[in-house]
C-alpha cells in the first residue's frame, strides 16, 4: 500500500497536533509525518497531515487562510488563555462590570478586528525564541518579550451571545492565534477574555465535513484534491523523465506560477514557470 499522501484528521480534546502525526506513524509504520498547522490540545477540528513523500508538499498549505469556530469566555482569563490552567475572574465585584451589548460587541469587532491587524501571540505557544517553544520558556517561569506580529481578518461575524460566553466564526490568515484574539477583545470588551471552546472548521477550502476521526482513517487522499488552489496541468509522458529528473522542458503559463504537475491523472509534484519553462521544484 502507498502511504504517501494527505490525511484530513479531525482532532478531538486532549489530543496534540504530535499525537495525532505520531499516531499514524506508528498505524502506516511510516517515519515522514508532518501537519500543516498547529492545534491546541484543548482545541478541535481540521488537521491536515500530510504522508510519505507529500510532506515536501507541505509548505504549499501552511500559507493557506483559517476557518475557526470560538467560543470566547468574557470577564474571565487563565495564564493559557483556554481551560488548560486555572481559570480566573478579572473583576472582583461582579457589579462593577458593564455586560456590553451585541452592537457593542460588532461596533468593536468592525473597528478593531477586521482587516489587517497587530497581534501578539499568547505566551503559552509553539513559537519559537531562540530555537525553544515559547511555551516551555513560560512553563520555566523565564520572561519573554514577544513582538506584535502582522496579521489578518478576512471575516469575522457573531454567531450566539449570551454573557459572558460570545460565539463568533471568522477567516484568518496563517499564524493568528484566536487566544490572542478572545484576549484582546476580552479586554477591550469585559476587561479580560479567554478561550472556551475552539474548532478549526476549514484550512482553505479543504473542509471538517471530509474529516476523519484518528481512529477511523481509511486511505491517503491524492494532493491533487487537497492542493486545489494551484493550477493542475497534465504533461506529455515523453516528460515524465525530465520532470523526474529536474530538468526544465517548455511549457505555456504565468512566469512564477506553481503549478500542480499531473500524469495519466497521477500527481508528479510541482513546478514553477519560468521564462516559458516548466522548472521542477518538488519531485514526488
Amino acid at each position: 500500500m502507498n502511504n504517501d499522501g494527505f490525511w484530513l484528521i479531525n482532532k478531538e480534546v486532549g489530543w496534540t497536533s504530535f499525537d495525532i502525526c505520531a499516531k499514524l506513524r506508528k498505524k502506516l509504520n511510516i517515519k515522514k509525518v508532518g501537519h500543516t498547522g498547529t492545534l491546541d490540545p484543548f482545541a478541535t477540528g481540521l488537521l491536515v497531515v500530510a504522508t510519505g513523500k507529500c510532506t515536501k508538499l507541505i509548505p504549499f498549505l501552511e500559507k493557506s487562510p483559517k476557518t475557526y469556530v470560538t467560543k470566547i469566555f468574557l470577564g474571565k482569563t487563565s495564564e493559557t488563555l483556554d481551560p488548560e490552567s486555572e481559570i480566573i475572574s478579572c473583576h472582583s465585584d461582579s457589579k462593577s462590570l458593564k455586560i456590553p451589548s451585541k452592537k457593542e460587541i460588532e461596533q468593536v469587532l468592525k473597528e478593531k478586528f477586521t482587516g489587517k491587524i497587530q497581534q501578539i501571540p499568547p505566551k503559552y505557544s509553539a513559537l519559537k525564541v531562540n530555537g525553544k517553544p515559547m511555551y516551555k520558556l513560560a512553563r520555566e517561569g523565564k520572561e519573554i518579550e514577544i513582538k506584535p506580529r502582522k496579521t489578518e481578518i478576512f471575516k469575522i461575524q457573531i454567531l450566539s451571545y449570551k454573557f459572558p460566553e460570545l460565539k463568533i466564526e471568522l477567516k484568518v490568515s496563517a499564524g493568528f492565534y484566536v487566544r490572542s484574539l478572545a484576549r484582546d477583545l476580552g479586554k477591550t470588551l469585559a476587561g479580560c477574555g479567554m478561550c472556551l471552546e475552539l474548532q478549526r472548521t476549514k484550512v482553505g477550502e479543504l473542509s471538517i465535513q471530509n474529516a476523519e476521526k484518528i481512529g477511523h482513517t481509511t486511505q491517503p487522499i491524492d494532493p491533487r484534491y487537497i492542493l486545489t488552489h494551484l493550477e493542475h496541468r497534465e504533461i506529455p509522458t515523453g516528460r515524465v523523465q525530465d520532470f523526474i529528473s529536474g530538468r526544465a522542458f517548455p511549457l505555456s503559463g504565468r512566469a512564477g506560477e506553481s503549478i500542480l504537475v499531473l500524469c495519466g491523472n497521477k500527481t508528479c509534484g510541482i513546478g514553477e514557470i519560468i521564462h516559458g519553462n516548466l522548472q521542477p521544484r518538488v519531485v514526488l
